[in-house]
């Protein structure tokens, strides 16, 4: 078995070159919140995304696609840099204090000379772009900043909390703070940010159309995240049942809660399309590859927000901040017109962490960083059945808050560590998703071979420098 699965690794990480003389651009989209059946391409019958869907339409949606975490900061960690959160640096949302003035502090930094796919196509030639929520680094600390870790140009929130209010009262430019007239973080405002970090992707696209060289956008939008906030406009487009949300726990009120969520995924999707339009009038549409993704799973029914309603994670066990299924569960298309088979779809499970190894792969750059995904790039471009992902090497995921989680899956079976950071109250829960995708029935003690080989997989992990990343060490088997 270990044989076929180092063979099959090869065979997905097989470099291939691109089909064009000239690198294909990349737009790598990622969502923030974006629950996996929030889209009318996987299943949504409220909320219109016409230009997602027509993204999918030419492309391939994996339905069995999975975050690279379960909160913001360390599932963008993993999507940049291709480490599981067993490796990764960033393992949860660690928060840097604000700073006198109130300027937003940040998370915990990535470490200088990280190698991020940014860095990696940099180094390559590729000029490179990051527009929205960054949450890896903040102002107070240089080497995480995203000019530091490969980006040539950034605009949008250094700290994910900035991000909380899609009126905030100031942007950063680059390394600069730019004061957003008009906007002081109330329930509206004069300048919706998420259309402003639109605005600076186009503009920046459409200055690299003179250039031969090729572009990486990596526009990771802070919809549809809390609060509940939209442009009158584009809330008016949605006549659905609403009852108002009065605002609890520091959220704002909403008076059309439904109709809200909609609009704002709805300003992802003209989003997308402005983007697609950009790329298209600098007759780069068929050299540019397009991902689409979710840094997580819907969260929970919080700040007025209604997952059932909309059927987010489509009754899936969890949501946002937890490892089982509706935690994890996102939607991920990949796109390249002329290139990938038309509304083509594959069934095995994939992980935002393949992005780094298959971005390689299609644009033909060598990179020295250590990865744990495995390159998509020969499945979606047609050239190697789905099938050939089932013998993959298991997906990891891990969740230090509370009292911490442990995750792994590995073909129909996925193994979750409970309470991980307790010896006394640690357990596992083994759960056939073959026959069981709600995660119902434990099945660890009727599956004795299956639960110690994938508990080997935790073992083989890397300690985290930030002591409360880790957990406590695993006991007999036999004793849980």
């Amino acid at each position: 078995m270990q044989l076929l699965i180092t063979l099959v690794a090869a065979l997905l990480s097989h470099h291939v070159e691109p089909k064009h003389q000239a690198r294909p651009n990349v737009v790598l989209i990622l969502c923030d919140d974006l629950g996996a059946h929030d889209l009318g391409c996987t299943g949504s019958t409220v909320i219109k995304t016409p230009h997602i869907d027509a993204l999918r339409a030419q492309g391939m949606l994996f339905t069995q696609a999975y975050s690279s975490g379960c909160v913001c900061a360390p599932s963008r960690c993993a999507l940049l840099t291709g480490r599981s959160l067993a490796h990764a640096q960033i393992r949860d949302n660690q928060e840097v204090a604000n700073a006198d003035d109130g300027t937003y502090g940040g998370q915990r930094a990535l470490t200088a000379g990280t190698e991020t796919i940014a860095r990696s196509l940099q180094r390559a030639g590729y000029a490179t772009a990051c527009f929205g929520k960054w949450g890896l680094g903040g102002p107070g600390d240089a080497t995480g900043h995203p000019l530091s870790q490969g980006f040539d140009r950034f605009y949008g929130f250094l700290c994910q909390r900035n991000a909380h209010n899609h009126y905030a009262a100031y942007i950063e430019s680059d390394r600069e703070k730019i004061v957003l007239d008009g906007n002081s973080r109330g329930v509206t405002g004069a300048q919706f940010v998420p259309d402003l970090c639109a605005n600076e992707a186009v503009q920046w696209i459409a200055s690299k159309a003179p250039s031969d060289a090729p572009f990486f956008v990596y526009f990771a939008t802070n919809l549809p995240h809390l609060a509940l906030q939209a442009p009158e406009e584009a809330v008016a487009k949605y006549l659905l049942d609403e009852v108002a949300y009065e605002g609890k726990k520091g959220y704002l009120a909403c008076p059309k809660p439904h109709a809200t969520y909609a609009a704002m995924v709805t300003k992802i999707d003209e989003a997308v399309g402005r983007i697609v339009r950009a790329v298209t009038d600098a007759g780069d549409l068929e050299h540019t590859i397009f991902f689409f993704t979710s840094d997580n799973g819907a969260p929970w029914e919080l700040g007025g927000f209604d997952p059932a309603f909309f059927g987010s994670n489509k009754g899936l066990r969890g949501s946002k901040n937890s490892l089982w299924e509706g935690g994890l569960r996102v939607p991920f298309i990949a796109s390249w017109k002329g290139h990938v088979p038309f509304a083509s779809a594959c069934e095995e499970p994939v992980v935002g962490y393949d992005l780094v190894p298959t971005i390689l792969s299609m644009t033909g750059t060598r990179s020295d960083a250590v990865v744990d995904g495995v390159s998509l790039a020969r499945v979606i471009l047609g050239e190697a059945p789905c099938e050939s992902l089932a013998l993959r090497p298991p997906l990891v995921w891990e969740n230090p808050s509370g009292a911490g989680q442990q995750a792994v899956r590995d073909g129909r079976w996925k193994l979750v560590r409970v309470q991980a950071k307790s010896v006394e109250r640690a357990r596992f829960e083994l759960y056939d998703l073959g026959v069981d995708p709600l995660e119902a029935m434990d099945v660890a003690r009727a599956n004795p071979e299956v639960l110690a080989r994938l508990v080997k997989v935790f073992e083989s992990r890397t300690p985290s420098e930030v002591t409360e990343w880790n957990y406590a060490p695993i006991a007999s088997i036999d004793a849980r």
